[in-house]
């Protein structure tokens, strides 16, 4: 067997180069993918519109039931820790086969005799679904360029059909099937259970400030949701003698808020985006790309939105005032956390090219801890502190978001600078040992060439 040395990478044919794929088979992949997506997502909250009746049915205690949503997330914390790793090392594929299998255990908890028997199965169908949400954009980055990725819907089909995708695992396929192998650690890789790299997630948590400040607000932003399930419910019922079915109305506001920051975001911010993208391909003569920096603008308007919305609600939540105001407050606070979704992890996937997966697995896993604590300490909060003050709270935590957007878009080129995995400005700061700038403050390095570059200058 001919042998090709691990450093020369050559490009894939274009019949195996998924960007290189017709557009009809590139979008149904990704329908297939949404497909999946979709219910794993819906399954981590729509136990809380039935919480009470679980709760009634096996005669248990509020605090017992509620454990239905924070193990469903705690299994997704481990879940998302080996699958994302897992996507960038044995390719897309398997995460998914592995993934839509092992969610079948959602249905033990519908059929679940006890309580206990339906807590495991959450459980497991957080830890066998959730793999996927770290997978995802790896899959979007291997499919569309930048300026491509847009609206994906669900497509009912069998995602057992979604080839691979991932660059490294389609080329070892390749040259396996030519009988040709690049280098012996390659081919072992392929079979041994990379217990190191699957620390990839964690290490860049803790290395990456970027991923760190991210992930730690969208985790508010991604707990406020369960919060306000609990919350809904109880203070509609405080103030407006709103049943629980009632008060579930409540939440037509916020979703109204999802679909408008949908649009926001594929009408507005996106092509706002593919317009500079076409000006600075076109000025550079196709040789620069635009800055992962330029997603951060639906950042800023949700870190904008959210606030504004969970200030409203604040003040409008009495018992003199008509509900209707307190209602129509879910508006901008679903629109805020739709955009910051959508621009965050486009975001990602244009910082990490190579490590989207990871960086994503490593977002998810902090986000599913949070959630799978506020749940249960949601309505505690409410009655310790009261209606208002525990609504103020919320409102004031949310405004870290905005300077946290800002310092990103501003000083986003040299943070990227320090960074070991990020797309850089046409230098590596961090790869290097002797390279002199790697011991300067950090924001004081001012960036040296345009981006797009990829030959390190030291």
């Amino acid at each position: 067997m001919t042998q090709l040395p691990m450093t020369q990478l050559s490009a894939l044919p274009s019949e195996h180069d998924p960007r290189r794929w017709s557009n009809q088979r590139r979008w149904a992949i990704a329908f297939i993918i949404w497909n999946l997506v979709a219910p794993i997502d819906i399954a981590a909250t729509f136990y809380s519109g039935i919480q009470q009746q679980v709760q009634d049915h096996f005669g248990t205690t509020n605090t017992f039931a509620t454990l239905g949503v924070g193990l469903y997330n705690v299994g997704g914390i481990f879940g998302v820790l080996i699958g994302g790793p897992s996507s960038e090392i044995y390719g897309r594929r398997p995460v998914y086969i592995v993934s839509s299998v092992g969610f079948v255990s959602a249905l033990g908890a519908a059929l679940s005799p006890t309580i206990t028997c339906l807590l495991v199965c959450r459980y497991l169908s957080g830890l066998f679904g959730s793999p996927v949400f770290a997978t995802y954009g790896g899959s979007l980055a291997d499919l569309f360029s930048p300026d491509e990725r847009g609206p994906i819907l669900a497509l009912f089909t069998l995602v057992l059909q979604v080839p691979e995708t991932e660059a490294n695992a389609i080329e070892r396929k390749l040259l396996k099937s030519r009988g040709v192998v690049r280098y012996a650690k390659v081919t072992e890789r392929s079979f041994v259970w990379d217990g190191k790299a699957l620390l990839t997630p964690m290490t860049m948590l803790c290395d990456e400030p970027i991923l760190i400040w991210t992930t730690l607000y969208h985790s508010f932003v991604f707990g406020l949701l369960f919060i306000l399930l609990e919350a809904y419910p109880y203070i509609y019922h405080s103030h407006y003698s709103m049943s629980r079915e009632q008060a579930g109305l409540v939440f037509i506001s916020p979703f109204i808020g999802n679909v408008l920051g949908v649009a926001v975001y594929f009408l507005s911010l996106k092509p706002k985006y593919e317009i500079r993208q076409h000006i600075i391909q076109t000025e550079s003569g196709g040789k620069l790309d635009i800055e992962p920096e330029a997603r951060l603008p639906g950042i800023l308007l949700a870190s904008l939105l959210m606030p504004a919305g969970l200030f409203w609600f604040t003040f409008s939540a009495y018992p003199d005032v008509h509900y209707f105001f307190s209602v129509l407050s879910g508006v901008p606070v679903g629109i805020g956390i739709t955009l910051f979704h959508l621009s965050l992890i486009n975001y990602y996937i244009d910082l990490y090219p190579t490590k989207s997966a990871s960086a994503i697995a490593a977002n998810t896993a902090v986000r599913n801890i949070v959630s799978g604590l506020l749940p249960s300490i949601g309505l505690p909060l409410y009655k310790s502190l009261g209606i208002r003050d525990a609504n103020l709270l919320l409102a004031c935590i949310s405004c870290i978001g905005l300077p946290t957007g800002v310092v990103l878009y501003v000083f986003g080129r040299r943070l990227r600078a320090a960074s070991r995995w990020a797309k850089q400005t046409g230098f590596h700061v961090l790869d290097s040992p002797s390279c002199p700038d790697a011991t300067e403050p950090l924001l004081a390095r001012a960036p040296e060439n345009h981006y797009g570059g990829t030959t390190p200058t030291c």
